[in-house]
């Protein structure tokens, strides 16, 4: 055997074992991302998203393939997604596009309705908030913060969902038409929500009541402006918690650290028995 040929065949193996390899590495890229798409989070039945997904969206980018990962910061509208990106989270930008013709609508009635969440991977929980665009706003303006007004809310305490969530909401039976509601799922053990947008053709409905007496499933105002403080949720500087009668509010990022027990250079300051003005 000729030295020329030792080397082609050298060569040969060396070119098979950097192919097998290559080979491998895109394998492993594959089933991480498959392995995140499969560990990432949820979302609304007929949402914009999970209407992309069916196809009965178009042109609506990689949101196809996850619907249920549209996540970014939490405690809206305090904080959260940027205005003009609350249906992207500023991540799926295709949703973000805000027209009166762009969106398949959903037929809705004023009056009770379900929403019904499908969980792909379960995150400790803080809220489920549901907003509803505002009478006279403008289908063909970005989607903003004071478009909206909360009308259904959930309070989980830091509870693990099931894969199945329903909240029973009471639709505002006042409007007709285009408009957008959109949902919140906040999570207690991480500063981030998962958004997801509904656009509805919405009518009045003879059988409702225009407006829901107090108390109603899913009313937003029993609770009260301030949430109870809990062991899992995740407190940043100036959220303030009620615990045990009183007010407190957070001096810095602070977790599980009960406020009254840590002592005067703990991460809570006592505001009293009032809500702060």
């Amino acid at each position: 055997m000729t030295a020329e040929v030792m080397i082609d065949r050298k060569y040969s193996k060396i070119k098979m074992f950097l192919v097998a390899a290559g080979t491998m590495l895109v394998m492993l890229a594959c089933s991480t991302l498959f392995a995140d798409r499969a560990s990432a989070h949820g979302h609304v039945v007929d949402s914009r998203a999970d209407l992309c997904a069916k196809g009965e969206n178009v042109n609506c980018g990689r949101i196809i393939y996850e619907p249920f990962s549209i996540e970014g910061r939490g405690d809206f509208p305090e904080f959260g997604v940027p205005d003009g990106k609350i249906a992207s989270a500023g991540i799926f930008l295709e949703l973000d596009e805000q027209s009166s013709t762009r969106w398949k609508k959903v037929n809705m009635k004023g009056g009770e309705h379900t929403f019904h969440w499908k969980i792909v991977a379960n995150h400790s929980t803080n809220t489920w908030d549901y907003y509803i665009t505002k009478k006279g706003w403008d289908p063909n303006q970005p989607l903003k913060r004071s478009d909206l007004e909360l009308f259904c809310r959930y309070i989980d305490d830091g509870a693990i969902p099931p894969d199945d969530v329903y909240n029973d909401c009471f639709i505002p039976n006042d409007r007709e038409g285009y408009y957008v509601i959109v949902a919140v799922w906040d999570i207690a053990d991480t500063p981030n929500a998962f958004y997801q947008v509904m656009d509805v053709n919405l009518s009045i409905n003879p059988n409702a009541p225009t407006t829901p007496q107090p108390g109603f499933p899913g009313d937003p105002n029993r609770f009260g402006e301030y949430l109870v403080w809990n062991t899992i949720r995740i407190y940043n500087t100036g959220d303030v918690v009620f615990h045990n009668g009183q007010f407190w509010e957070a001096l810095w990022w602070t977790q599980g650290q009960e406020p009254g027990t840590t002592g005067q250079h703990g991460p809570w300051k006592l505001l009293g028995n009032t809500p702060p003005q």
